[in-house]
């Protein structure tokens, strides 16, 4: 069983069973143990975001939160990613049960390269490199819209339409 906690620091528990995947299927419409399925919910943030509510849907009820009150909880700074990985993580660890080796490795790899990816963004903020990169960005996009007006090209096209 994995958990993750939202941004008001309540502790959420996720399970999952030979029941609840089937459970899961009948709502979304997704079978975990359908590899092409697994793929796209291991590279689909909003499908794990709903598996996650599936899982924790009996905990929210007697919080009396609905989908969206419960999703509102996942706002902050990397609370959704926590609870995307606590799912994976939970997925792992149900396919190691089931003895399905291949997916439990393609699992863990997934959440290696999140985790990474979380980490260098991680550094990048802490850093102040993502401030200076987006604003190397936004002085690039000022500098070719200055180009692009009165030479012709589509831009000034249109605004002579």
């Amino acid at each position: 069983m994995q958990s993750f906690k939202d941004n008001e620091g309540h502790a959420w528990h996720l399970a999952l069973t030979i029941g609840k995947v089937r459970q899961l299927r009948e709502k979304l419409g997704l079978e975990l143990l359908n590899k092409e399925h697994h793929w796209q919910v291991m590279n689909s943030e909003t499908d794990r975001l709903a598996f996650v509510f599936l899982l924790v849907e009996d905990q929210a009820k007697e919080l009396g939160l609905d989908a969206d009150a419960f999703e509102e909880r996942l706002y902050g700074d990397g609370i959704a990613d926590a609870a995307s990985i606590a799912f994976l993580q939970e997925l792992q660890s149900f396919f190691q049960r089931l003895g399905k080796r291949l997916e439990a490795g393609l699992t863990e790899t997934q959440i290696k390269v999140m985790t990474a990816a979380q980490s260098q963004i991680r550094e990048l903020i802490e850093s102040g490199k993502a401030d200076l990169q987006l604003k190397e960005l936004e002085n690039e996009a000022l500098k070719q819209m200055q180009l692009s007006s009165g030479n012709g090209s589509q831009n000034s096209q249109l605004s002579q339409d």
